[in-house]
């Protein structure tokens, strides 16, 4: 009777680990969650800091340097990132353990908090500020099927409220803010897990926030999603994104609301590139980071540590510094005088226990971008 009532113990046991871990409330080991059926298994190359660093030789990054700020206590890979007054916002993540996960820097003592989680699991989410609140359009809901899903979270009072949805479910989008509108371009439906993955959309909608209503807007000439966007001077600026679950873009574009057309511009400096950080500061917008995954399954693809500012008065991209750490998928924002890149993942693709993470942080003056 007693082994018979320790095996049903530890069934018991058992049972409720695997709960917990599908519904990301734990951090179990990839291979388990494979074992237990939650996930296929992936690819096992190798990787280690600075196997797929790629950097430009030519132009040479300039003197000067990104600092490193205190790590944060989560990694989240595919989060979204938005800035309220000195606070910079992690929200969500891949598993194991991130979905729900928030992370606030204050930039001011470099303090790390999580002062809330989200009401439901999501990755691949766009983020934006408003107003003193955030807002997370899409992504894919407990990291897996794409959502219309529109949150907003007040920091003053730490409330959720959901919001109109959107017109399409999607994930993998870039969302900026002008005025009282707040722009989502492009972005898809899940990518990975499909046999035949369909391809993302070529589509901008708008919210606007008096009227508490979205509308469409003139389609980008280029469908991406793991696509960042910034807004400088009453435009957006798309950069990047993938093509397919893998192939990566090297477009680069402007919006124009007040004409409702899409410009092509130079192309991004390092070529096709994806899940990188994009944001607006010192009247540029600045990309750094990223990946192109293409063959990370045969131990290709390759990681960018490098920033490059675009000028929209004379058209022209101007090498930054490089970051200490090359990152994709990491959260990207700006607070005070200083860009910040959050986590992210070091390697491209998956390994059997997720993605290989980074928990640290780094920040840019502004000054180093107009000096640029």
């Amino acid at each position: 009777m007693k082994i018979l009532a320790a095996l049903l113990a530890a069934m018991s046991v058992l049972f409720g680990v695997a709960v917990l871990a599908y519904a990301d409330v734990i951090d179990l080991p990839g291979e388990w969650r494979e074992k237990l059926g939650f996930e296929e298994a992936v690819a096992n190359p190798p990787c280690r800091l600075g196997m797929y660093r790629t950097s430009q030789d030519s132009p040479p990054a300039p003197s000067g340097s990104w600092r490193f700020e205190q790590e944060a206590p989560k990694a989240p890979v595919e989060s979204g990132g938005a800035t309220i007054g000195p606070f910079v916002y992690t929200l969500g993540g891949n598993r194991p353990g991130n979905l729900h996960t928030v992370l606030a820097l204050d930039t001011r003592n470099g303090r790390w908090s999580e002062p809330t989680k989200l009401p439901v699991g999501l990755n691949h989410v766009a983020a934006a500020a408003h107003d003193g609140k955030l807002y997370l359009a899409g992504g894919y809901l407990e990291g897996e099927a794409e959502t219309d899903l529109f949150l907003e979270y007040d920091p003053a009072t730490r409330t959720w409220s959901e919001m109109p949805p959107m017109g399409r479910a999607r994930g993998g989008a870039g969302a900026a803010v002008i005025g009282d509108k707040l722009y989502v371009v492009d972005g898809g439906p899940q990518p990975y897990g499909a046999e035949d993955p369909p391809p993302p959309f070529k589509l901008l909608e708008v919210f606007d926030f008096r009227s508490g209503t979205w509308s469409t807007a003139a389609a980008p000439p280029v469908g991406v999603h793991h696509v960042g966007a910034a807004a400088v001077g009453g435009r957006i600026y798309l950069a990047g994104g993938r093509l397919t679950h893998e192939d990566s873009s090297a477009a680069f574009l402007a919006y124009d609301p007040a004409t409702d057309r899409w410009t092509q511009l130079p192309d991004l400096p390092e070529g096709e590139m994806s899940s990188l950080g994009v944001v607006a500061a010192g009247g540029r917008v600045v990309v750094f980071g990223g990946d192109d995954e293409a063959g990370w399954e045969d131990g290709g693809g390759t990681v960018s540590p490098s920033a490059w500012a675009f000028d929209p008065a004379s058209g022209r991209w101007t090498r930054l510094p490089d970051l200490h750490v090359e990152r994709h998928a990491f959260s990207a924002a700006v607070s005070g005088n200083r860009v910040y890149a959050v986590a992210g993942s070091i390697c491209p693709g998956l390994k059997p226990g997720g993605a290989v993470t980074t928990h640290t942080v780094e920040s840019l003056p502004i000054s180093a971008i107009r000096e640029g």
